[in-house]
């Protein structure tokens, strides 16, 4: 399946009830910057960094080789980079992050991997501007 805009899947984010989701999924490795504004799941690999105003999941077996901003940032997976997330990172028991954290909420569950700095601070914006993509003719 293609990386793709899917409201199905919505209900997979979790702190983030918004009804526009971007998937990259299982099969898909996907080389270059992410820019949304909305939730993203990934499920593949992505080599680059990924920017949005919504949340970010990576599921368990999906990583990502690149910074992170995001509102709220949910790693089952492996990150390789610095996040910044403006409410919550949360890295739970098959997660696997190295680099360093900025955020206002951090939880790292017991079983977690963590090779890196946190900081917990009190506001952080991640606002993501609209870009227009110009295509080559």
């Amino acid at each position: 399946m293609p990386l793709f805009k899917d409201r199905r899947h919505a209900a997979l984010i979790e702190d983030g009830p918004d009804d526009h989701l971007t998937l990259v999924d299982r099969d898909i490795i996907l080389v270059g910057e992410i820019v949304s504004e909305e939730n993203i799941r990934l499920r593949g690999r992505v080599e680059g960094n990924v920017t949005t105003s919504g949340s970010v999941v990576i599921e368990p077996k999906a990583s990502v080789r690149g910074d992170i901003t995001a509102e709220n940032l949910i790693v089952e997976g492996t990150v390789e980079g610095k996040v910044v997330v403006a409410r919550k990172f949360e890295l739970r028991p098959t997660g696997r992050m190295r680099g360093d954290i900025r955020a206002s909420i951090v939880a790292i569950a017991e079983d977690a991997f963590l090779q890196g700095k946190v900081l917990a601070t009190e506001k952080i914006s991640t606002h993501v501007q609209k870009r227009r993509v110009d295509r080559p003719s």
